[in-house]
């Protein structure tokens, strides 16, 4: 029997991709998982706010049959609802697959009314301050009820998974874990950027990493914390300096305030770079003091270049360097974290991490991630 040229099984599945934050953890993780996605059998449209991050995404995957639909920089609730549905409405998708509580919520109710199955990817965490008072509770009721309409939320942690259920137990039956990973490959092969010509230091300064959006979740105050603690320590005869990578946030909060504490001269930003394994490489030790984590990707990443890494054993984090040789401290405690920090200025530890960079190549790598979301899309696409 022969298939007719426009029915399902003639055509690509078609995929709507919701993305209300373009940037940070959920552009990696799309890059890693979709670019895996052979071309042939998928097609998507993404609907994401017109930002400079969303361009990034875009080039992230333009080996994609992929079509952009943007919606204005700092889109509402609902003109992304309303975006959803008009596409949904005119359009044949076979699944809806939203990045994020907001996205996810946006997209509830677009996707229940249209019959259209949707996928939820967790990627983040709540806490109890979201949903205090009158307003937090109507939130909590709110967020309930749309992701009730969610077909399957997947969490990207088993810690994350947790944190969710916590607030919304009647959820449980239709969440699932699928752990993050990354590109294996393209930290395994990349040389290491000679960050001591760059920044014009000498060869014994030791460069101790900071990657990520300056938001109060990533624990920089705590590094800045620990700075002034390590500039003011005897014990201490070896120069140092923090190399900031990143974007958004406070970044100029950041930097005014170590102007005020007079520690501007420890610290050097570098520009944005949408491949930071290079840049990995070439430091001494990366910190990653977070408060919360859904799933610390950067921690990945820093164990399979063999670079030291000292981490916060706040949730999503924990569970990433669990049974590694990072250097664990408390979340959101900078004297333990300066502790840490000068334990490895003193102590060379980067053979241990070279050592067991294979083990995390084999534990992280996404390969397995995207084959078990591609699996979940062709199961609820039908």
């Amino acid at each position: 029997m022969e298939t007719e040229p426009n029915s399902k099984a003639a055509r690509p599945v078609w995929v709507l991709l919701v993305v209300r934050w373009p940037g940070g953890g959920i552009r990696t993780f799309m890059r890693y998982v979709y670019s895996r996605f052979p071309a042939q059998i998928y097609k998507f449209t993404l609907i994401a706010p017109d930002l400079p991050e969303t361009q990034v995404l875009l080039d992230d995957l333009a080996g994609l049959r992929l079509t952009y639909c943007p919606v204005s920089g700092y889109p509402s609730a609902f003109e992304i609802a309303g975006t959803v549905f008009r596409l949904l409405r005119t359009g044949n998708f076979d699944l809806v697959h939203s990045h994020g509580f907001t996205s996810g919520t946006c997209a509830a109710l677009p996707a229940s009314l249209t019959r259209v199955p949707h996928l939820m990817t967790s990627h983040d965490v709540l806490g109890k301050r979201q949903f205090l008072g009158r307003t937090g509770l109507a939130k909590r009721i709110g967020m309930e009820t749309a992701f009730s309409l969610i077909d399957t939320i997947q969490s990207v942690s088993h810690d994350a998974q947790a944190n969710l259920l916590e607030f919304f137990p009647s959820l449980r039956d239709r969440c699932l874990v699928i752990s993050n990973g990354i590109e294996v490959g393209r930290f395994q092969q990349a040389e290491p950027r000679n960050l001591h010509k760059e920044l014009q230091v000498d060869e014994d300064c030791f460069l101790i990493g900071f990657l990520g959006r300056f938001m109060s979740q990533k624990g920089f105050v705590h590094l800045v914390n620990a700075v002034a603690q390590l500039a003011q320590s005897k014990g201490l005869h070896k120069k140092f300096l923090v190399v900031a990578l990143g974007e958004g946030g406070f970044i100029r909060e950041e930097k005014a305030a170590l102007q005020e504490r007079g520690l501007e001269n420890l610290f050097r930003f570098l520009p944005f770079t949408p491949n930071v394994a290079g840049v990995i490489k070439g430091l001494d030790l990366v910190a990653m003091p977070s408060l919360w984590e859904a799933c610390g990707l950067l921690a990945m990443e820093t164990l399979i270049c063999g670079t030291p890494l000292i981490a916060s054993n706040c949730i999503g984090l924990r569970e990433v360097v669990e049974d590694t040789p990072t250097v664990v401290v408390q979340a959101g405690d900078s004297n333990a974290l300066a502790e840490g920090i000068q334990s490895c200025m003193l102590q060379d530890q980067r053979h241990r991490f070279v050592e067991y960079a294979p083990f995390a190549a084999q534990r992280y790598d996404v390969t397995i991630t995207s084959s078990k979301i591609q699996d979940l899309i062709c199961q609820m696409a039908g």
